[in-house]
Parts: C-alpha cells; sequence; structure tokens
C-alpha cells in the first residue's frame, strides 16, 4: 500500500514541478485547501489498489513516515510561539490549549468509553487523545485577509499550534498506557520505556533548538534555515538515542521558538512550508490507509464521531473561552472555527500501524478514521460561512457599539 501511496506522490510531484512557479505555487495552496478530495481520492487509490490485489508494504514503513511528517507539523507548531508569553500574547489561545483542549480530551475520552463498546478504557483516551491534535482551520489565511479583530487572528494563527505542541505528549503518553506490556513484564513496562524517550527526546530536541536560535539571532539572514536544520537533526538524532521522533522535533520547535529573535514573519514562513507540503500528503496517505475503514464502522460509531466533531468539541473550547474578554460573537467563531481533528490526527493514527500491542487496535483506527473524516468535512463545509457570519456580526456590533455611545 505504501508503494501506492508513493507512485502517486512521485507523479503529483512531477506534475507540479513541470508547471511555472505561479502556477506551482497556486498548485501548492490549492492541495493544501482541498483536505477532503485528497482523503477521497486516497480512498478510491486504495479501493483500487486492493481489486487488484497488489502486495502491501511492511507497517514498519507506513509507521515510519508517518512519525516523520507528524515530527515535521510538531516542530513548525512549536515554533509558532514562545510558551512563557502564550498567556500574555495571546490569553484566548492559552485558555485553549490548557483548558479547552484537556477538557475536550476527558469528555471525548469518556464518551468513546461509553458509546463504543469495542473500545477499551484505555483505547477510548488513545481515541480521544488522537483526535485532540487538531489542525483543521483550513482557510486560516482567510481570516487573517479578512478586516476580524487583531485579537480574533493572534487567535486563529496560534491556538492550534499551542494545542498540537503542547499535545503530543499527552497523546504519546495515552499511546503507552493503551500498549499491553510483554507477556512476563510488568503492566507498567510500555509507560515507563516511553517516560524514558520523553527524557532523551526533549534534552536532544531541546539542546538543537536552543543552538539554532542562539546562532540565528548572531545570524538573523539564517534563522530560518538553523531552525529547520535543528528540526531534521532532532528527528535524525532520536532514532539513535532510543528517544521519539516526534517529541524530539517538538522540544526543538519550543526551545528555538522561546528563544529566537527572529521576526513573525520567519515563524510563519515554516508553518506555511509545513502546511503546503506536509498536510496534503498526510490527507491522501489518510485516505490510502485508513479510508477504506470507514465502510467497517457501525452506528455507535458513527454517533460518536458526529459528535466528537461537533458538541463534544464545541463545547470545551466555548467553556474555556467564557473568561476571555473577546466579544461574544468571536467567541462563538473561535468554539466553531478550530478544534476539529486534522493532519497532525491523522498522522497519529497512522503512526499506530507499527503498534499491535495497542488494546483494540482495530477499533481505534476504525473509530478514529471515521471521527478524523467527519471533522475535516465539517471543518471544510462550515469555515467560510462561519467567517461571512462573523463578519456580519461584528459589523453589526459596531453600530450598536456607536448608536450606545
Amino acid at each position: 500500500m505504501v508503494l501506492a501511496i508513493a507512485a502517486a506522490l512521485c507523479a503529483a510531484t512531477f506534475l507540479i514541478l513541470r508547471l511555472p512557479g505561479a502556477r506551482r505555487s497556486r498548485a501548492l495552496d490549492w492541495a493544501a485547501c482541498a483536505p477532503a478530495l485528497l482523503i477521497a481520492l486516497g480512498a478510491l487509490a486504495s479501493l483500487i489498489w486492493r481489486a487488484a490485489g497488489l502486495p502491501f508494504a511492511p507497517s514498519e514503513w507506513t509507521a515510519a513516515g508517518a512519525d516523520i511528517l507528524l515530527a515535521a507539523l510538531a516542530f513548525v507548531a512549536a515554533a509558532q510561539f514562545r510558551i512563557t508569553r502564550l498567556a500574555s500574547v495571546c490569553p484566548a489561545s492559552f485558555r485553549l490549549a490548557l483548558g479547552g483542549a484537556p477538557l475536550f480530551l476527558i469528555v471525548c475520552g469518556l464518551a468513546a468509553f461509553i458509546l463504543v463498546p469495542q473500545l477499551s478504557f484505555s483505547a477510548a483516551f488513545l481515541v480521544a487523545g488522537a483526535l485532540t491534535l487538531n489542525g483543521a482551520a483550513f482557510d486560516r489565511r482567510a481570516v487573517i485577509d479578512a478586516p476580524a479583530p487583531a485579537t480574533l487572528k493572534s487567535a486563529v494563527r496560534l491556538e492550534s499550534a499551542a494545542i498540537l505542541a503542547l499535545g503530543i505528549p499527552v497523546a504519546v503518553m495515552l499511546e503507552a498506557i493503551a500498549t499491553a506490556a510483554p507477556q512476563g513484564m510488568p503492566l507498567i513496562t510500555p509507560v515507563f520505556e516511553a517516560a524514558r524517550g520523553f527524557l532523551f527526546a526533549f534534552t536532544a530536541g531541546g539542546v538543537l533548538g536552543l543552538g539554532a536560535a542562539m546562532l540565528g539571532n548572531r545570524r538573523r539572514k539564517h534563522a530560518g534555515a538553523l531552525a529547520g536544520a535543528a528540526g531534521f537533526a532532532a528527528m535524525l538524532l532520536a532514532p539513535v538515542i532510543g528517544a521519539h521522533v516526534v517529541i524530539a522535533a517538538a522540544a526543538a520547535g519550543l526551545l528555538w521558538g522561546e528563544e529566537t529573535r527572529a521576526p513573525v514573519t520567519t515563524r510563519v514562513r515554516l508553518r506555511r512550508l509545513a502546511e503546503r507540503n506536509a498536510a496534503p500528503v498526510a490527507y491522501f496517505a489518510f485516505g490510502v490507509l485508513l479510508g477504506p475503514r470507514l465502510l467497517q464502522a457501525d452506528l455507535l460509531s458513527v454517533v460518536f464521531a458526529i459528535a466528537a466533531v461537533t458538541v463534544m468539541r464545541v463545547g470545551p473550547r466555548l467553556f474555556s473561552l467564557k473568561k476571555t474578554t473577546l466579544p461574544r460573537e468571536s467567541q462563538m467563531f473561535l468554539a466553531w472555527f478550530g478544534g476539529a481533528p486534522g493532519a497532525a490526527s491523522a498522522l497519529f493514527l497512522i503512526s499506530l500501524f507499527d503498534a499491535p500491542s495497542i488494546v483494540a487496535q482495530d477499533a481505534v483506527l476504525t473509530v478514529g478514521a471515521l471521527a478524523v473524516t467527519f471533522g475535516v468535512v465539517a471543518a471544510r463545509l462550515t469555515s467560510r460561512p462561519l467567517i461571512k457570519l462573523l463578519l456580519k456580526e461584528t459589523a453589526l456590533a459596531k453600530k450598536r457599539a456607536r448608536f450606545a455611545g
């Protein structure tokens, strides 16, 4: 199956590279903004591949490729903000990351355990951890370019990055908890191994990110290149020292983002590079590898998936924004606009292919695939109408304020 992905991606890359510069840029932008179509194309390619009886590649290759792409997304997400200043720079993003996301994790995990009989308690929270890694704000640039309040634009830019960067360690630990210990070993063994990998990953990635930031502060023109080199080096070093690849990349991004004096444009370029290249590959691969599982879903799984990307997603986010200074219309917009599972959730689920010891692995993949697909479709269908409604409500609020004054 990986051969099918590789062949399709090679063909698409060749065609894109043959285009002139402007058309190539538009093609990449289109691919980044068409996740639902990429998932559908991937699922169709998978069905054709299966019908032809062609061979499957080892699951280790699939999981390794997903880890690399997820590490790239985690690095650029962590590089978008200074973690010590997030609360003061963007209180809404801070509340969504440290309030809304954990609350969603708890609600979603409990709901999965209750609604889906195939999921054990640990497997249910593993599904919830995967869905917490949001990133489906596909029309983020439309908000940035619209005449929306600056505080709202800042929240849209930072909240998904903060939730992804800070949620990755939680999701990986939930994976360890859901992993059955080898026969004859204590149940705590997978958790202990994961914790040790965390320590090595944070140490190695943090040192590389800090070094890149300090060097980049002296050579401002090369700050972005040095940041990318640090993330790439963290990914290469992690397997050698027994660290988790994604955690090492996220740690490098966090330390670089904390210490760099590079302008915001450098951070935005890094994010755009990942969104235009890694995200489309993630969605297509998700369609190829997990798209056919949608046909295996039962009614209870469908009910859970719909609830997870609607009421269970919006409720905690709206609750966490209650005490912010954002106007009511902005709070409602942020609650609905962000938080849906996206490329990071898709890649995390694919990375579980190489973890057969996870309890109820098939159920985790099927339910997770269903929820990610519904989340992508829901976010794609509602994002632009939400932006138009926000602008309309903001204009009305300004008029009311003028009349009241």
